[in-house]
């Protein structure tokens, strides 16, 4: 069996060193020194520049950085492009989507040097849209990795699809086997892993499975050791994505659905392909998103008077990060104080562009308004009850920082 294994690596801008430490130290390190002690072992990575700035800038992660590298220029990994700081880019202005994306890629090739030239891209989430379709192929990507939620039918990984009216192609992780992996395998269960594939892949002789990195070793810590068990099973042969593309027969013209990889079918029917990040019964999403765009326009008025220093810019570019949506959405994630704290550093940033007053009113308001309904989620209990629905009804468990999430 051929298998394509993806794993995206990501925290948040500007968190706190002692959680980049410990999962450096539990995961990234740890994929690192494996694969460079097995060369045999190919796989395709995405690391965002909110996570390369972080570690290139400690002088501790220093080993991760050469290790990659090194990686690279041998040819044993390839990775990907994306979107600096884990934007939900088909929620975002075209603009600012290809803002993100040239900034990840400027980053990660003063970092990584000269072997960082990606062919394919990974949309934060895999949030994907017809929109964001048009700007990849734009940009001239060969390749896109999305969740098979967003194929229109049933994914045969023999066949190789374009994405209609583009000249990209596009890659269908399993979702069933990927969240298997990431979530539900048990120490033991490499017996049972080839049975379990089979049963959710078909006969077919191809694997495509895609997940954080984090889950190896840092969320679930049984699932590094499982994972370097697996790849090391005689009848598997570990492949990168451009590699099996190459190996596929002529291009199928197809149309993905708007979807992510934490998208449920229910939820696109009612039209909701990205409910975690922006949910219309989700008040404070609401919110959260009227404050976005009120800023945005903002900062778009002060760039064309040029205006905006490259300091308030930077600021702002760190501000569309998806995490502060996530942690709203009580499904099952949610932190009051990174939801309210996210607000605030969002109004600081307006303030320091002397909005005019009406607007200053405005933005005060809202600001206020998210706080009060975060503190009223949490004081009541109503978060906690969203969330225990929620987990009553999930398909998988959800673990953080090596804990269950219960």
């Amino acid at each position: 069996m051929r298998w394509a294994n993806f794993f995206h690596l990501y925290q948040p801008p500007r968190w706190p060193a002692a959680v980049i430490s410990k999962v450096a130290r539990e995961s990234y390190r740890p994929l690192v020194r494996f694969l460079l002690s097995h060369a045999h072992v190919k796989v395709t990575l995405n690391i965002s520049g909110s996570l390369t700035e972080q570690l290139a800038t400690n002088p501790r992660h220093k080993e991760i950085i050469t290790g990659v590298r090194r990686l690279l220029n041998r040819g044993q990994i390839e990775l990907t492009d994306s979107a600096i700081y884990h934007a939900i880019l088909p929620l975002l202005p075209v603009r600012e989507i290809t803002r993100q994306i040239q900034l990840n890629r400027r980053l990660n090739r003063r970092v990584f040097g000269r072997a960082y030239r990606p062919s394919g891209f990974f949309p934060p989430e895999m949030a994907y849209s017809a929109k964001l379709g048009k700007i990849l192929n734009k940009l001239k990507y060969q390749w896109v990795i999305l969740d098979g939620l967003s194929h229109p039918g049933i994914v045969n990984y023999q066949q190789r699809y374009r994405i209609r009216g583009t000249k990209m192609t596009a890659v269908f992780r399993n979702r069933y086997i990927s969240d298997y992996l990431a979530f539900a395998i048990q120490a033991g269960d490499s017996r049972r892993f080839l049975s379990t594939v089979q049963r959710w892949n078909g006969q077919q002789e191809i694997l495509v499975t895609a997940m954080d990195g984090e889950n190896l070793g840092h969320h679930r810590r049984a699932a590094k050791r499982i994972w370097q068990t697996l790849v090391h099973q005689p009848h598997i042969q570990t492949i990168k994505v451009s590699e099996l593309l190459k190996t596929l027969p002529n291009d199928l013209a197809i149309t993905p659905r708007a979807a992510s990889w934490s998208s449920q079918s229910q939820e696109l029917r009612r039209g909701v392909p990205f409910g975690l990040w922006r949910h219309p019964n989700n008040e404070l999403h609401l919110l959260q998103w009227q404050l976005f765009l009120l800023v945005q326009s903002l900062v778009e008025r002060h760039e064309r008077r040029g205006r905006l220093s490259s300091s308030l810019r930077a600021e702002f570019d760190r501000a569309v990060a998806s995490d502060w949506y996530w942690w709203a959405s009580r499904e099952p994630w949610w932190d009051v104080a990174i939801v309210v704290g996210a607000a605030q550093n969002l109004h600081t940033l307006a303030e320091e562009l002397n909005p005019p007053p009406l607007l200053r009113d405005r933005l005060r308001a809202l600001v206020h308004k998210i706080a009060t309904t975060a503190r009223r989620w949490q004081e009541t209990g109503e978060a906690r009850r969203h969330a225990g629905e929620f987990l009553k009804s999930a398909r998988v468990p959800r673990y953080l920082g090596g804990e269950r999430v219960h």
